[in-house]
């Protein structure tokens, strides 16, 4: 199995969700959840703040943007270093969330899934 790309040290959580969040989900070495099909809303609350939703079928990312969708099946609430964080694997989700770091509302069944979802991130 190859091994997961390294984060890049001086991106931003921006950058991470419109350049490189959907190519590396999709190209992961790792098999995908089959018939997963999800609208997860990250919800950026400082910084360059902001609200993305990325749509997911079958396992894979056919979009992230930040146009509202209806309805996301869970949503996340972090700061951007927290998020940064958790994709570069200094914090586990779970600790994150044990913390206070990320308040999540929404499909909790899912949102514990998302935790293999950041394997693939």
């Amino acid at each position: 199995m190859k091994e997961r790309p390294e984060i890049p040290e001086n991106i931003t959580h921006a950058e991470y969700f419109n350049r490189l969040l959907k190519n590396r989900v999709n190209n992961a070495p790792i098999s995908k959840i089959p018939g997963l099909k999800a609208v997860i809303q990250f919800e950026i609350t400082d910084g360059e703040n902001g609200i993305w939703y990325v749509v997911i079928e079958n396992g894979f990312v056919t979009k992230v943007t930040q146009e509202m969708l209806e309805k996301p099946t869970c949503v996340f609430v972090l700061d951007s270093n927290t998020f940064l964080s958790i994709l570069r694997r200094e914090i586990t989700p779970q600790k994150a969330f044990f913390k206070g770091k990320v308040a999540i509302k929404g499909n909790m069944l899912l949102a514990l899934k998302m935790n293999i979802f950041v394997n693939y991130l």
